[in-house]
């Protein structure tokens, strides 16, 4: 995955265009804005350091197990609902170490996407309240 935002890192908006979260520049760890990590991407799937899948990340939308948009990034063009103007980043805080990842459960197999948005929101999805 291709990285080109603010210090390389790619900026996650909610359904309301407010900064949720950021992918680092490593292109794998999802961090929120005070400097927690919150969950990290392998291949397209999301998933939480305890191991759970938390749903997918493709052509720049993350989406729950159902299908249904999250979070978008800058690059979010299609297949998705229509997006409401982005609010300013914050700052990003100091990264907090990274808790040990547990083993991963079995990739699911994906849904059908939709074009609207989840009924989760965003912190509760990258808490894996979802």
């Amino acid at each position: 995955m291709e990285i080109n935002g603010e210090n390389g890192s790619m900026t996650l908006y909610d359904r309301n265009g407010t900064p949720a979260a950021y992918i680092d520049s490593d292109g794998e760890h999802i961090y929120l804005f005070d400097g927690k990590p919150a969950a990290y991407l392998n291949e397209d799937a999301v998933y939480g350091f305890g191991g759970t899948q938390y749903g997918w990340f493709e052509k720049g939308w993350i989406r729950d197990l159902d299908g249904y948009c999250v979070m978008f990034t800058d690059e979010a063009r299609t297949q998705g609902p229509a997006k409401p103007s982005r609010h300013e980043t914050p700052a990003k805080w100091a990264r907090a170490a990274r808790p040990v990842r547990r083993s991963r459960e079995t990739k699911r197999s994906k849904t059908a996407y939709k074009a609207a948005w989840s009924e989760i929101a965003a912190g509760d999805f990258l808490s894996g309240n979802s």
